[in-house]
C-alpha cells in the first residue's frame, strides 16, 4: 500500500502477531526540502520551528552537524573536525546544538555553540554517550551509555553535571526522548523479546512500561504530539518507514510507504509538521508532511 492520499484510513493491518485496529490519521502529502547533499543522518527540529540539525559526510565522508534554515534555505556546517559527529539536539533556546563526537574509537555528547562555533564537552569522554535529549525546560539531559558491557539510559542535570543512571538492565536501551510534559522518557528496548521495541519510562516512579506499537524493528521514537501520539520508525513491511503511535489506543497509521528508507522523524509540535529523512527518489532527503490528530 503506497500512502499517497491526504487522509490515510488503516482498516486491518497484520504484522508480528499484532492487530492494528481501525483508526483514520491525516497526513498531508510529503513536501521534498532538499537532498544530494551526502549521507545525511539524525534529525533535528530547533524548538523555535525555524532551523532542522542533521549530520552530512558531503564535506569529509566521515559526519558534521549542518544546521539548514528553513526560511532563507542556507546550511551552515557547525562542527568542521576530522571525527564522526552525529545525532544532533537544540537547546531550549535553540542557539546551541548537543551532539554525539566519535573521536579515537571513543564516543560522548559536547555542544556548539552556533552564534561562534564554540564546542565544550558534555559528558565524561572515559564513557561511551550517545543520543542525547534535552528536557522541555531544558534543565536535564539523557542519553544511553555503555559501561560494563550495558547498554543503559543516563540523565544529567546541566545545572551541576551531576549524572543519574536511569535503567540497569542486560538489555539494550537506546534512543531516550523526553515527553513534551517531562514527566516521560520514551526509549526503544530488547529487554521484552529479541526484536526492538518501544517503551516509556516514568521519571517520578522510576517505572518502566512498554508502549503499543507496528511490531517488526520499533526504534528512532519522537516526543509525543499534546500526549495524543508520537512517531517512529519500523521495518514490520519490509523498508523502514514512519508511523504514528497513539499514546491513548491501540492505534498505529503509516505515515510513509515508500521504495526507499525512511527515518529519523522530528516533529514540530507548533506547526504539525514530522520531518524525516527519505531514500524514496534515491538520494538522501530531507522531507516534511503535515498532520492532523483530530479524530
Amino acid at each position: 500500500m503506497r500512502v499517497r492520499n491526504a487522509s490515510i484510513t488503516l482498516l486491518a493491518l497484520f504484522s508480528v502477531g499484532v492487530c492494528l485496529t481501525a483508526a483514520q490519521f491525516s497526513v498531508g502529502e510529503p513536501v521534498r526540502i532538499f537532498g544530494d547533499y551526502g549521507k545525511l543522518q539524525t534529525l533535528a527540529v530547533s524548538p523555535n520551528g525555524k532551523l532542522l540539525a542533521f549530520s552530512s559526510d558531503y564535506r569529509d565522508q566521515k559526519g558534521d552537524i549542518v544546521v539548514y534554515n528553513l526560511r532563507t534555505n542556507e546550511k551552515q556546517t557547525v562542527t568542521k573536525t576530522p571525527n564522526l559527529e552525529s545525532q544532533p539536539v537544540f537547546s531550549r533556546d535553540s542557539q546551541s546544538i548537543y551532539f554525539f563526537i566519535n573521536e579515537a574509537g571513543v564516543g560522548s555528547i559536547k555542544k556548539v555553540h552556533l552564534a561562534d562555533g564554540a564546542v565544550s564537552p558534555v559528558t565524561d569522554p572515559n564513557f561511551w554517550c550517545e543520543f542525547p535529549s534535552i528536557s522541555p525546560e531544558g534543565r536535564f539531559l539523557a542519553y544511553y551509555s555503555k559501561r560494563n558491557n550495558r547498554y543503559n539510559l543516563y540523565e544529567m542535570d546541566l545545572s551541576t553535571g551531576k549524572e543519574t543512571q536511569l535503567t540497569s538492565e542486560q538489555s539494550f536501551d537506546f534512543g531516550p526522548v523526553y515527553s513534551s510534559n517531562g514527566r516521560q522518557i520514551f526509549f526503544y528496548s530488547n529487554r521484552k523479546g529479541s526484536s526492538f521495541s518501544l517503551f516509556r519510562y516514568e521519571r517520578a516512579a522510576k517505572k518502566i512500561s512498554p508502549l503499543f506499537g507496528p511490531g517488526g524493528f520499533t526504534f528512532q521514537p519522537t516526543t509525543d504530539v499534546h500526549g495524543q501520539l508520537l512517531f517512529a520508525v519500523s521495518n514490520v513491511a519490509g523498508n523502514n518507514d514512519v508511523y504514528a503511535i497513539s499514546l491513548t489506543t491501540n492505534r498505529v497509521d503509516p505515515v510513509t510507504n515508500s521504495p526507499g528508507n525512511d527515518l529519523f522523524p522530528a516533529v514540530d509540535v507548533r506547526s504539525s509538521q514530522v520531518y524525516y529523512i527519505s531514500q524514496k527518489d534515491g538520494d538522501y532527503a530531507i522531507y516534511k508532511r503535515k498532520f492532523n490528530t483530530a479524530p
